[in-house]
């Protein structure tokens, strides 16, 4: 099961990586849309709990998962046994905005997520949680991807050179196409990350009130440049986009308040699961405003 769920991964990597390989190598006006690997029928995929499909559906990586180890705070195992470290927490922003909404949710999120999502949008495909009655789809979703900071960092320099000719880009509409074929009247939500660097300035140890500031100049640019290549994104394949991390500013690692601190440093009072990650009030913090924009 790890080999073939192993040799998956590395098809999808390896057919995005020949995209990005064929993209460089003509005019972006003459850029062919290349589309994904089809995926086999997955063994294992075949709970069907909602045939029809879930109200909302989630992609994302451990910003979104939010999946730590031990501690009392209880995490949902893997639908799948393709997916067998995708636990996802209870209470992770996917699961507090279907709780806002009174929505269905699939959440299909795993820390360590990356160009591999096209895997995790097919289980979500046979398990039967992205189907007709799909009505949202909301991704959280470039950390991890190299081609997310190769247009961040082409955004930089020249915002305007970036277009839909990105591998990113098309990485997204294949997913975008996908969606279309299965779940025709679901929206597609592309959403930023929440902010960790507040000001220029990283607190990497906090007990309560007490932070240890250290200056990190450039990181709100970079924070701003990420904002940027999601919401850019967004607008040029037409999909929704939720602007978190306009709504996150302040509260970063370097909020005095443990309550207002919704991502955590290297070692941090403030309840969370993972180091360096977002805090469990920034999460429930992030499931308001991901509900509030899918209202809008």
């Amino acid at each position: 099961m790890k080999k073939n769920i192993a040799a998956l991964r590395a098809a999808v990597v390896g057919a995005v990586t020949a995209l990005g390989m064929g993209l460089a190598a003509v005019p972006a006006s003459a850029a062919p849309l290349v589309p994904l690997p089809e995926l086999p029928e997955l063994p294992g995929t075949v709970a069907q709990t909602t045939p029809n499909g879930k109200q909302i559906v989630t992609f994302g990586d451990s910003f979104t998962a939010h999946a730590g180890k031990g501690g009392a705070r209880g995490v949902e195992p893997a639908q799948t046994p393709w997916a067998g470290k995708c636990a996802t927490d209870r209470e992770n922003w996917p699961k507090v905005a279907g709780e806002h909404l009174g929505k269905t949710v699939g959440d299909w999120s795993c820390n360590g997520m990356s160009v591999d999502m096209a895997l995790y949008l097919e289980m979500a495909i046979q398990y039967g949680d992205l189907g007709p009655d799909t009505e949202e789809v909301v991704i959280m979703y470039g950390g991890l991807d190299p081609f997310y900071w190769v247009d961040g960092a082409v955004q930089m320099v020249n915002p305007s050179a970036v277009n839909n000719a990105s591998v990113f880009r098309q990485f997204l509409i294949r997913v975008q196409d996908r969606i279309k074929e299965v779940a025709p009247k679901a929206r597609l939500t592309l959403s930023s990350y929440p902010e960790y660097i507040s000001g220029d300035t990283y607190c990497p140890v906090n007990f309560g009130p007490v932070a240890t500031p250290i200056p990190a100049p450039g990181a709100t640019a970079v924070q701003n440049t990420m904002r940027d290549t999601v919401r850019d994104a967004a607008a040029g394949i037409g999909a929704n986009f939720i602007d978190v991390y306009a709504q996150s500013l302040g509260h970063g690692t370097c909020n005095p308040d443990p309550e207002q601190r919704w991502t955590v440093g290297f070692i941090d009072s403030t309840a969370h699961t993972m180091p360096s990650h977002p805090s469990n009030v920034g999460q429930r913090a992030m499931g308001g405003i991901i509900a509030q924009g899918l209202r809008g």
